[in-house]
């Protein structure tokens, strides 16, 4: 299987988010920090650090590192009704697309557990390093992700040290959310959430609930509807074999690129016999009600994963 992966370097903005600066030793190395805050998180970071423009609304802050390759960023993406994250946070997706799992531990963050999960990964010819470090609180999912081809950068390294420790997340009540991605197809220009409480909601789409998500290994089910609320998937039977439906995952922080492999598999008894979701193997099956504006039969386009990327 061809496994694609790629960075988006997004553009320089100027945000103040520290005042003071202060030089600690970390690893035997003096680095001068600022500090950061919002709302509930916490952190001092290099001052040398430069904040990049947000690229997805789970993300608190990032930054990029002029002196070394190094791209950081906070995360924080609230949980949905059903979802149960995994104790370490790994999948054997990696084993499936060619994203290399290298090792998980738990680390201690001023009292708070932190699974953290190191990857690497080609990325136009060069192996890059891909470190998550998770922590489950508040209801939500927080997590520091960096990327680099400094394949010995740890989080014992001075400047990943700078960041983590006085990182903090305080107690407190996260509004509730139901969307926790999107699904884009790049043929139709088309972007919708993707929920889990309702198929009858402007601009989204809705996830079944006895499907799976993107990062376990089963099928990920989503309906739409073919007319009405938005009609996102109005088009969905003008999908060929080999097009893109891609979706982005804020809980893992992935974006999953599927590829259709058949369209128009018509089921007429689908309110006897409901649609499923075989485990075991990563794919996609997008449902819509057939004819347009009838309920008649569920129509379904298949598709399979391709490649998975860093958001």
């Amino acid at each position: 299987m061809e496994i694609k992966f790629k960075y988006l370097m997004v553009g320089l903005c100027v945000i103040l988010i520290g005042v003071a600066f202060t030089a600690v030793v970390f690893s035997g190395k003096e680095i001068k920090t600022s500090h950061f805050q919002k709302d509930e998180i916490s952190f001092d970071y290099p001052e040398t650090w430069l904040n990049l423009n947000q690229t997805s609304p789970s993300e608190i802050v990032a930054f990029t590192d002029p002196q070394s390759d190094l791209n950081v960023t906070v995360n924080r993406q609230l949980l949905v009704a059903g979802y149960n994250p995994s104790e370490n946070f790994t999948t054997n997706i990696s084993d499936q697309t060619g994203m290399k799992f290298i090792s998980h531990k738990t680390l201690d963050f001023n009292g708070t557990a932190v699974h953290e999960n190191v990857y690497q990964m080609d990325m136009n010819g060069t192996t890059v390093q891909r470190t998550e470090m998770w922590i489950g609180k508040n209801d939500a999912l927080y997590s520091i992700i960096y990327t680099t081809s400094n394949l010995k950068l740890n989080e014992k390294s001075p400047e990943i040290e700078a960041l983590t420790k006085n990182f903090t997340v305080t107690n407190t009540t996260v509004p509730n959310t139901e969307v926790w991605g999107k699904v884009s197809i790049p043929s139709q220009g088309v972007n919708w959430d993707i929920r889990r409480d309702t198929v009858n909601a402007l601009g989204s789409v809705y996830h079944y609930s006895d499907s799976f998500y993107p990062n376990q290994n089963g099928t990920v089910g989503l309906l739409g509807h073919h007319t009405h609320f938005s009609a996102p998937f109005a088009n969905i039977n003008l999908l060929n074999n080999g097009d893109q439906v891609i979706i982005i995952d804020y809980l893992t922080q992935k974006r999953y690129v599927y590829q259709v492999t058949s369209n128009g598999d018509i089921k007429g008894d689908y309110k006897t016999n409901p649609v499923t979701f075989p485990a075991g193997t990563f794919e996609l099956t997008l449902v819509t009600c057939y004819p347009p504006g009838y309920m008649s039969a569920a129509y379904m386009t298949h598709c399979k994963l391709m490649a998975v990327e860093p958001i």
